[in-house]
């Protein structure tokens, strides 16, 4: 071999050592945390989920339930159903920068795709707020069906979905003129709702199913699951239910709809997120004054970490950086 391709491969080998160097310390940067609504106490527990620790509590308002993570704008947005208020949280500081008054009872909170709006339900009014992130306030409202509890955000679609829980059906609706596109009848109490892709996930708390939509032909099959379910979330070919009375969480295959595994977790699972940094699932045990961590890879139970008084974090709760 030549001394010039001695040369040249060594310097090949320098460039690629940098750039898995860099790709390992970005690696080893990013963060996972989890907030958590604890309505009993009207604070926000935050738990590091790459240490599996408590590390801070946030006082809010008053029996905080909903919120959602807007990771493009590093802030939380909490609903405080009590004080009718929103209390949102700077993540780098971990500090309350605003309270915001909504004469309305805030439940369900989702962010649009590039987190520039979040969309609240207010349950008693029938109604969705509209917040600004850009200067954290109400920019408009527009009305729904009876009860609004879950809502989510399609992307691909550019719809905000509400599970309307006396009506036992879901509306979509358009991000941009916030027109009514479809609704339609699913189970008795449909309460979380959650999507990914071209499909809509909804909890009927009544029926102990989920329901499925395809958002392509709008058909929709029905699985049944544990008792009361009240959210679920999707990772790749895998749903996830939190069954509230059934002390557990079903996995299911998105390929064939089939039970994988039922996973115990703490008293009363309201609510789960998926971690995807450390590939984790995470509930909340509204019973249990805690959250549990699974291992998604071998879905074992990793923790179980104290959080605060009837924790619940209705929505979407991890922070990723």
């Amino acid at each position: 071999m030549s001394k010039q391709k001695k040369i040249l491969l060594l310097i090949c080998a320098f460039v690629l050592a940098g750039l898995v160097s860099i790709i390992l310390l970005n690696k080893s940067h990013s963060v996972s945390k989890a907030y958590i609504t604890n309505q009993g106490e009207d604070s926000v527990s935050v738990v590091n989920l790459d240490t599996l620790k408590l590390e801070k509590k946030i006082s809010v308002g008053k029996s905080p339930l909903g919120i959602s993570i807007v990771n493009s704008k590093d802030i939380a947005v909490v609903g405080n159903i009590e004080s009718q208020s929103l209390s949102i949280i700077d993540l780098k500081d971990n500090e309350v920068i605003k309270t915001i008054p909504i004469d309305a009872t805030p439940l369900g909170i989702v962010a649009d795709a590039d987190g520039s709006r979040v969309f609240i339900t207010s349950w008693f009014k029938n109604q969705i707020l509209v917040l600004s992130t850009h200067d954290l306030t109400i920019s408009e409202a527009f009305n729904v069906g009876a009860t609004p509890s879950g809502i989510t955000f399609n992307e691909n679609y550019n719809l905000i979905i509400i599970a309307n829980r006396d009506e036992n059906t879901l509306e979509m609706y358009d991000a941009e003129s916030f027109k009514l596109k479809k609704v339609l009848r699913v189970g008795s109490h449909p309460y979380g709702v959650s999507t990914r892709n071209h499909l809509v996930f909804s909890a009927n708390v009544y029926d102990d199913s989920i329901s499925i939509v395809n958002l392509q032909n709008w058909e929709q099959k029905t699985v049944a699951v544990g008792m009361h379910p009240y959210s679920v979330a999707a990772n790749q070919d895998r749903l996830f239910v939190a069954n509230s009375q059934g002390d557990n969480i079903t996995v299911i295959n998105l390929n064939n709809l089939q039970e994988v595994k039922l996973l115990d977790a703490g008293e009363t699972p309201e609510n789960i997120a998926i971690d995807a940094i450390n590939d984790k699932l995470v509930s909340t045990n509204w019973g249990s004054d805690s959250v549990t961590v699974f291992d998604l890879n071998t879905l074992e139970q990793i923790a179980e970490i104290k959080t605060g008084l009837q924790s619940r974090s209705f929505g979407q709760f991890i922070y990723r950086k």
